[in-house]
């Protein structure tokens, strides 16, 4: 990366590193419909640095379209609304390429091959679209294993959905402080530098400097001696462990090492084992012998890979990572070696696997990336895995909406019944409903989503009325609301990093509250 977009990114590279960013800036995205919460959208997606956005939509730039719209002026009324936001937008990044495909969905569905969407990292459609192209584009879409995300707003609400088969995640940036210190399996390089530390023969100086791994695994060693090979399970073992561990010392007032090791006296009870969602990996289908082919994701190789390095070796690749403690600086510098050599020889145990498969299928080492090895080997406890749903809703959110009660994750959800009551009432009539149309939106509600003669719930009502009452879809603070919330998500997508949305998020602008929901 040149100095110069280093500078440029400077804070975001704190976020996602260069790999990161090389993820975004080859990554092209396509939205479908150019509304204010799209323009929005885009807007968070060319500023960080997108490689490529592609807009389709064929409608023309109107009056009403410049109200909540920043990206479009009275300029360009009678122009088409796709080409003039791609213009406009292009001029916050001159190196993300930006196109307008001035066709509706429907003629690009019918036109276009299926291979055309191949070209897309991430589909995003906003608002409404005919209900057959949706299903359609879901279907192209979810066998491509490519997200689409649809984004609404209406009025003062708004929703947002991920629609993809699965997503995996390798750096999560999970915020718990987690340090694989193996302290209860020292293997025998850091075991034979324990015991080269003898704590009796060292002068006071010496001894307020030994690193507390050292100290814990002495510690947890003489325990077990005496407690049948056994470490300390309950709270009273625990707590007489940590006593052991203070005696340990010479005098606790001025030995900071010593103090700092029963603050931290939970890492050396830490268990070594195998977390039981990377064992359900373990036993996932992508990594049976005859599902592994040419088209498996090079995560799924990589898990295999995994289970093939923990069957060997019974434990996972260690990840080097050292947290800062009291010590001398030569005895310090000492472990970090030990822990990054014992890391660097299980990479290469890993990436041997990984080659062995990869060489079964015919693929050879040169799909090999270290860098992406060293990142998943750094982060096997943290791997994400989920698997997604085409499905608009469920029948466990349709029940809780027609029942009766005051919980407010029921009025959320609401919400989205609305909109997707909403957007299936132009489906059929070709056009917005107003409040005037209140009772056909309801019997568009019931024959869609529920039962011709079920009751709807009074508050279902209400929150019908509400959408019904605005003549616009595109208040500018929603908008920018959920164009920024669906960018963030999007981010996460590209960048291959975070945990995303899993997998409906819904917002009600009117009481400041949101939900999400797993369909």
């Amino acid at each position: 990366m040149t100095i110069d977009k280093q500078s440029r990114y400077d804070r975001q590279l704190r976020l996602w590193g260069n790999s990161g960013q090389s993820n975004l800036e080859s990554s092209h995205i396509c939205l479908i419909n150019a509304t204010s919460t799209g323009s929005e959208l885009l807007k968070n997606l060319v500023l960080p640095g997108i490689g490529e956005f592609t807009i389709i939509d064929n409608t023309e730039v109107t009056e009403s379209s410049l109200s909540g719209n920043f990206f479009l002026a009275h300029q360009d009324l009678g122009d088409n609304t796709a080409t003039a936001m791609v213009r406009e937008l292009k001029e916050l990044n001159s190196e993300v390429i930006g196109n307008a495909i001035e066709n509706s969905l429907t003629n690009v569905l019918k036109n276009e091959s299926v291979q055309f969407w191949d070209s897309f990292n991430i589909v995003i459609i906003s608002n409404f679209v005919p209900e057959e192209d949706l299903n359609r584009l879901k279907d192209i879409l979810w066998e491509k294993n490519i997200p689409l995300f649809l984004v609404n707003t209406m009025g003062f609400y708004g929703s947002l959905q991920l629609i993809l088969r699965e997503t995996t995640v390798i750096e999560t940036h999970d915020p718990a402080k987690f340090f694989d210190l193996r302290i209860d399996h020292p293997w025998p390089e850091l075991q034979e530098y324990v015991d080269s530390i003898k704590l009796d023969e060292l002068d006071d100086t010496e001894h307020a400097h030994v690193p507390y791994i050292v100290i814990f695994i002495k510690a947890l060693q003489s325990w077990k001696a005496s407690h049948n090979d056994i470490p300390p399970k309950n709270y009273q073992e625990k707590n007489q462990f940590r006593k052991h561990v203070e005696a340990m010392s010479r005098n606790i007032n001025y030995e900071g090492n010593f103090t700092e090791a029963l603050k931290a006296i939970h890492r050396a009870l830490q268990t070594t084992q195998i977390p039981q969602a990377i064992l359900e990996l373990f036993e996932d289908d992508n990594i049976k012998d005859e599902n592994v082919n040419l088209t498996t994701s090079i995560f799924w190789i990589y898990v295999k890979a995994l289970k093939n390095f923990v069957e060997k070796t019974n434990k996972l690749p260690l990840p080097y990572a050292v947290p800062d403690m009291a010590s001398d600086t030569v005895s310090y510098i000492t472990l970090q070696s030990i822990y990054r050599n014992k890391a660097i020889n299980d990479q290469k145990l890993f990436t041997e696997e990984v080659i062995e498969i990869l060489n079964s299928i015919g693929r050879t080492s040169d799909d090999i990336n270290h860098d992406s090895i060293l990142s998943f080997c750094k982060n096997t406890q943290f791997l994400y895995v989920t698997k997604g749903s085409k499905k608009l809703f469920n029948q466990k959110m349709r029940s809780a909406v027609l029942s009766e009660t005051d919980e407010e994750s029921s009025d959320i959800l609401n919400v989205h019944f609305a909109i997707l009551a909403f957007n299936s009432y132009i489906h059929l009539f070709h056009i917005r409903p107003g409040i005037q149309d209140l009772d056909q939106f309801i019997d568009v509600f019931k024959r869609r989503y529920a039962d011709p003669s079920s009751e709807v719930p009074d508050a279902l009502i209400t929150t019908f009325k509400e959408v019904l009452s605005h003549p616009s879809p595109d208040y500018h603070n929603i908008s920018s609301l959920l164009g920024g919330i669906a960018s963030q998500e999007i981010l996460k997508i590209t960048t291959s990093q975070y945990t995303p949305l899993d997998n409906l998020y819904v917002f009600d602008g009117i009481h400041s509250i949101s939900e999400k929901w797993k369909i």
